[in-house]
C-alpha cells in the first residue's frame, strides 16, 4: 500500500490481493496511514487484482470508521470483478465506487 498526498486528503494505492489473512492489519494500516490527511481519501484499486468477503468486511469498517472521523472514501479503478463484489455492498457501507 503506498501512500500519495492530494491537496484535499490521500490516494491509498492498494496493490495484490486483499484476503482474510491481510484483513486485520490492512484495516489497522491504512486507517493510520489517513489520519491527518484531509476529508477526501481515495483508495485507488487499479493494482489489486482479488478481494474476499473478509477484504470487503474490512473495506465497510475502514467507511464506517473514516465517516465517523469526518473522512469520506471513494474507490477508483476497480478492475469489473472486484467492482461488481464493491456495488453489491455499497448500500451498506459509506463509500463511492466510481466507475
Amino acid at each position: 500500500m503506498k501512500k500519495q498526498a492530494t491537496d484535499t486528503g490521500a490516494v491509498l494505492q492498494l496493490s495484490g490481493e486483499l484476503v482474510f489473512i491481510d484483513s486485520q492489519d490492512f484495516m489497522r494500516e491504512a486507517a493510520l496511514r489517513v489520519e491527518d490527511d484531509g476529508p477526501n481519501i481515495v483508495f485507488d484499486m487499479a493494482g489489486l487484482k482479488f478481494i474476499d468477503s473478509a477484504g470487503l468486511g474490512a473495506i465497510l469498517y475502514l467507511s464506517e470508521a473514516l465517516r465517523m472521523r469526518g473522512q469520506k472514501l471513494e474507490i477508483r479503478n476497480a478492475n469489473d470483478n472486484n467492482k461488481k463484489l464493491l456495488k453489491t455492498i455499497q448500500n451498506v457501507g459509506t463509500f463511492t465506487v466510481a466507475d
